[in-house]
């Protein structure tokens, strides 16, 4: 009964988004379902021109359905995670559309609480308040934006609960959730780094044999679809702009690392991986110098933040659901009238963040969310962690 109780949030969740088509139109999620039909036909689930006729297709069905007229055509919705990550979406191609996108919002949103009581078991939360972190991450802005575009974050976010939880017990089960951050590695690239850094830990090696195993297994089921799938993977990712397709490169994202460039020289997008090179390098040199008092619990949260402030492209709103991490230590933890007030703080940033703008106005969200977390660290709101 203990995880039945969890089942009121993704559905009351999926109640919200079902309620409300206007507010939660399918958006990003046309990407992954276009993509597994193309996939299913042996096609290059990358290539614009291949998913263009399926989602134009489906815009015309939808617009019919709503007695509209559909809307001119524009660029196609790509496809832009590795191919480790095709077998997530393979399954959607087999359901009409309606009936894929119920079942991703759904399992998005179980995984997003799922993960938020890995979290709270970790961090000591009370279980006499159990409910209170997932009452912060159901009222969580990126949870909302999650399900407003019906992208695939919370496997992220599952991925890194999931090798916090297991960790100290079970290193090789805790690397194959750890995997799972390899879906948008651009993301998590500093998480990433310290995880292969734990190789010089006791059982560190099997952390990363459980990881290994996850990817190549994935990518064995990708390369059974197609068995060129990496090299249109990396074509696509190098294409310069087409009549479908806006590229890597031209994305306009809320990050520092993409204000550098425009600082710097906008024509070279290679400046945007250096912020997150940096940032690699100086969180290794850490992950090194405390050697055996590394405490993956206390550094996980400060290694996210610092991913997300620095990452080379991405970082929209919604891929900020991995941003529950540090938010669900700070709920389980804090104490006294400052720590309530943070707590607060916390949930009014993410009602003021819920509301429809661009999404290149978040540039500011992960930065506020790092400063209240900073915070509460610095006034040693913190108990010390209750393992698992």
């Amino acid at each position: 009964m203990t995880w039945l109780r969890l089942l009121p949030f993704p559905l009351a969740a999926i109640v919200v988004v079902f309620a409300l088509p206007g507010v939660f139109p399918p958006k990003d999620f046309t990407e992954y379902w276009s993509a597994a039909k193309v996939l299913a036909a042996g096609g290059d689930p990358y290539n614009g021109a291949e998913l263009l006729p399926v989602q134009r297709q489906l815009a015309e069905e939808l617009a019919r359905k709503e007695g509209k007229e559909p809307e001119p055509e524009g660029k196609v919705v790509s496809l832009w995670t590795p191919p480790w990550t095709l077998p997530f979406y393979a399954p959607l191609g087999w359901l009409p559309f309606e009936a894929a996108r119920g079942v991703w919002l759904f399992l998005q949103l179980t995984l997003l609480f799922a993960s938020v009581e890995l979290l709270r078991r970790t961090y000591g939360g009370a279980e006499s308040r159990w409910f209170v972190p997932h009452l912060v991450a159901f009222a969580f802005a990126p949870t909302f934006w999650m399900a407003h575009y019906g992208q695939n974050t919370a496997f992220l976010l599952l991925g890194l609960a999931g090798f916090l939880y297991f960790r100290p017990t079970r290193p090789t089960l805790a690397g194959c959730f750890a995997a799972l951050t390899a879906i948008k590695p651009h993301l998590l690239a500093v998480v990433g780094v310290l995880i292969v850094l734990d190789v010089f830990r006791d059982r560190g090696w099997r952390v990363l044999l459980g990881g290994a195993l996850m990817l190549v297994v994935g990518s064995a089921v990708a390369l059974a679809f197609n068995t060129h799938i990496f090299q249109l993977f990396v074509e696509a990712t190098t294409r310069p702009a087409t009549a479908e397709t806006v590229p890597l490169k031209d994305w306009h994202v809320p990050l520092f690392a993409y204000d550098l460039r425009q600082w710097i020289d906008p024509t070279r997008f290679g400046i945007q991986f250096v912020p997150c090179a940096v940032a690699c390098g100086l969180m290794a040199v850490s992950r090194l110098f405390r050697g055996k008092t590394w405490d993956w619990a206390e550094q996980l949260p400060a290694g996210v933040l610092v991913s997300c402030l620095y990452a080379p492209y991405g970082g929209w709103i919604f891929d900020l659901v991995v941003l529950l991490v540090p938010v669900t230590q700070l709920v389980c933890r804090a104490r006294g009238p400052i720590g309530g007030a943070l707590v607060v703080l916390t949930v009014v940033l993410n009602v003021a963040a819920i509301r429809p703008i661009n999404l290149q106005d978040f540039g500011w969200y992960a930065v506020v969310t790092g400063l209240v977390w900073v915070v509460a660290t610095v006034n040693r709101r913190f108990p010390p962690p209750l393992r698992p």
